[in-house]
């Protein structure tokens, strides 16, 4: 195919995009296009499998540095003109969009009714609804409210070879059949492209309180001080470390810092509150309402740019099983969702193999790394765990146009 002649795949010129910005890893694709409809995703879809080419949906951009670079890359699929909010109900506590939307956008436009999106991205003004699912992302409050594939209804996506298809549906009470929408979640693009999706809201708590902690390495391993949080329903609860602190406006100089997010009636946070102050002393620094909420939107930004970021998953939920991680590599850069057992590094490339090895021995499983290349040991998976990827993948994407599909083909995917 000639993308000279024809650089926009069959749509008007005007939907044509600069490449040079769609690089990943420094590899860019010979077109980048945004469509401004799922009808011309369709179409561009239906060009790249007639003419063998390479896809990678792209929406904000925000995880591209946690995607290692694809072996084929043709064609940049930019999502962002898909932004419309189509149905709301506050009544219901649904709402559905396009999955170019900003995030942000959508915690503002239900944020008016007094509730929330309980989806957690970093850089929410940037990071597309579609990229967030397809990332599985989440943020301190995991534990809380789930991952996205927890809050997704239903969901429109278009197959690799251009078909259009919807799973699921737009309120609890109607879904049914098989949910595709939900096997989307995690596979960064990797099998399908994300046009639409309905998802569960919550109310917004009546108080936010934000206390922070600055923690030496004695404080932090002390169990019996961590003990007394187990009778808390926090929220959060993250631990920093100090290179990913000074991500945090107003945080620095502490070795860790710890933050205990509250959320909740007033009678319940002041409860929570007093139970902390017992156990850990007087904070630092407290925050209050929009304060606090926009503390957790730092912490959800706070991880430090590396060559490598690793990803772990433990029954860890306290703070003091850090103990024997502070003097592994990566210590300075930790971030910690506590309640969720959510543990990031960051790393050289020469470090990874030995950082993961320590960590498994710790009780801390490796669920995602993020490299310019895969990584040894990989995440551990099945022969017959490969083959049923390998079927799902040959169903909804049969000519590999997908670019990023054989990396959730080996189970690496973010979940």
């Amino acid at each position: 195919m000639d993308l000279t002649a024809t650089p926009t795949l069959g749509l008007d010129r005007s939907r044509q995009a600069d490449p040079a910005a769609y690089a990943i890893r420094g590899q860019v694709p010979r077109v980048a296009v945004r469509p401004a409809d799922r009808d011309e995703v369709a179409e561009t879809l239906r060009a790249a499998a007639r003419d063998h080419l390479a896809v990678v949906p792209w929406g904000g951009g925000v995880g591209v540095p946690f995607v290692p670079a694809p072996r084929r890359y043709s064609v940049a699929l930019d999502l962002r003109a898909l932004d419309r909010v189509i149905e709301y109900d506050p009544e219901d506590f649904t709402l559905t969009a396009e999955c170019g939307v900003p995030l942000g956008t959508l915690a503002d436009t239900v944020a008016t009714r007094g509730q929330e999106l309980p989806l957690e991205a970093a850089q929410e003004r940037r990071a597309t609804l579609g990229g967030v699912l397809a990332m599985n992302a989440s943020g301190p409050r995991r534990r809380r409210f789930g991952s996205p594939r927890d809050r997704i209804l239903g969901a429109r996506f278009a197959l690799g070879e251009g078909t259009l298809a919807r799973t699921g549906g737009r309120v609890v009470k109607n879904v049914a059949g098989f949910a595709v929408h939900r096997l989307l979640c995690g596979s960064r693009g990797g099998l399908a492209v994300l046009l639409e999706a309905s998802l569960k809201l919550a109310p917004a708590p009546a108080r936010r309180t934000a206390l922070i902690y600055a923690l030496d390495a004695n404080a932090l391993g002390d169990a019996e001080r961590w003990s007394a949080l187990t009778r808390l329903e926090p929220g959060w609860l993250t631990v920093l470390g100090r290179e990913s602190g000074s991500r945090v406006p107003g945080i620095a100089g502490a070795p860790w810092v710890a933050i205990l997010g509250l959320e909740d009636d007033d009678a319940w946070v002041e409860r929570q509150r007093a139970i902390a102050e017992q156990a850990l002393g007087t904070p630092s620094q407290v925050h209050e309402g929009a304060e606090a909420e926009a503390l957790r939107r730092q912490v959800t930004d706070a991880d430090v740019p590396a060559s490598v970021r690793l990803s772990f998953a433990s029954a860890h939920v306290s703070p003091h099983a850090l103990a024997p991680v502070l003097a592994l590599p990566g210590a300075a850069t930790l971030v910690f969702h506590a309640p969720a057992g959510r543990l990031h590094l960051a790393v050289g490339e020469d470090q990874a193999a030995g950082v993961v090895a320590r960590l498994a021995a710790l009780g801390f499983a490796l669920v995602d790394a993020a490299a310019p290349d895969p990584i040894a040991p990989a995440i551990p998976t099945t022969a017959a765990l490969r083959a049923l990827r390998s079927r799902v993948r040959g169903a909804l994407d049969p000519h590999a146009v997908m670019a990023l599909g054989s990396r959730w083909e080996r189970g690496l995917d973010s979940v």
